[in-house]
């Protein structure tokens, strides 16, 4: 089997002090490509700052024979984002991958949400996104070719309580990656993403207390009941799948946990059509409207429009319904 390389590779990771971001920065790097790790050094819900966790990163890969430079901006301001890659290009000349990793989490329910901490989410979690990639994408398209890895979560496509800003946040990420990935066009770049479920920091204290954290036999805890996911390294796997040169899936969300690998679909149901219907008419087919029963997956916006203009030619578009 050959070994998925990046020797030719600059990447920049956001977030990448601890946690996943940690674990994608040590992966990247032992397989060759330069990395720029950025981190502020923050605490999960955004606060505080200026911990030297990005340097620390750095000085693991260097010692271990690769190359690596620290970064400690913001991601959440223009300014910031473009600061680091900005920082990337002085030390190593280019970026050819970009995984937006950094986001903030805190708990809280829906009334119990203040408006420093949605702000806070918002420019964070989906900003970073945006002004990072902002940052990065002439040079992508200047050099043909790109990776982005964006990081959303089931909070988001699925729900999570207590989480309702950081999940609002993690789904527009979602629609960020599916809606950039089409300006892509023939060229060789490519915008996905990963919704990840791993014991971290951000979640361990909040839902976790005393679960697995570290590389130890998370398996077995598993099976156990010990701990209800694995560590943040076995997701690297799928993110170093979707950086490499040689992988050419665009748009798509991934749900990577513990080992499992798959595709997330927001898919579209067959549904009811009356062009004329009323209220009641949607009361009584709720059923039809609800299943998802011979579903369709958009791979955009056109495709599910399509699906419209044949159904005028059914029976039921008849004015009778």
């Amino acid at each position: 089997m050959n070994e998925m390389r990046f020797d030719d590779d600059v990447v920049v990771i956001t977030g990448a002090g601890r946690g996943l971001g940690r674990d994608y920065a040590l992966a990247f790097a032992a397989r060759g490509a330069a990395v720029l790790v950025n981190d502020p050094g923050m605490e999960p819900d955004g606060a505080g700052g200026s911990v030297p966790v990005a340097q620390a990163v750095v000085e693991e890969i260097v010692a271990a024979g690769g190359r690596a430079i620290a970064d400690t901006h913001s991601v959440a301001d223009r300014e910031g984002a473009r600061a680091i890659v900005s920082a990337a290009l002085d030390a190593f000349g280019k970026v050819t991958v970009l995984v937006n990793n950094a986001g903030v989490i805190d708990f809280a329910t829906l009334e119990n949400i203040s408006e420093a901490a949605w702000t806070r989410m918002l420019d964070v979690t989906l900003g970073g996104a945006f002004h990072m990639t902002q940052a990065v994408w002439p040079h992508f398209l200047r050099q043909g070719f790109g990776r982005v890895i964006n990081t959303t979560s089931n909070a988001g496509f699925a729900g999570s309580g207590q989480l309702v800003h950081y999940g609002a946040a993690k789904l527009g990420v979602a629609g960020f990656t599916r809606a950039l990935a089409q300006e892509c066009g023939e060229s060789d770049i490519t915008v996905n993403a990963v919704a990840p479920m791993a014991i971290t920091r951000m979640n361990r204290d909040a839902f976790f207390a005393g679960a697995t954290v570290d590389d130890g036999d998370w398996q077995a805890d598993i099976r156990s009941g010990r701990a209800p996911m694995g560590p943040p390294s076995i997701v690297a796997p799928t993110v170093l799948w979707l950086a490499h040169r040689s992988t050419r899936v665009n748009g798509d969300i991934y749900s990577v946990s513990s080992g499992k690998v798959a595709r997330v679909g927001f898919v579209v149901g067959r549904g009811y059509f009356n062009p004329n219907h009323a209220p009641e008419d949607l009361r009584d087919n709720a059923g039809t409207i609800h299943s998802l029963e011979g579903f369709f997956d958009p791979a955009s916006t056109a495709e599910e429009l399509a699906l419209i203009p044949p159904l005028f030619a059914s029976p039921a578009a008849g004015p009778e319904g």
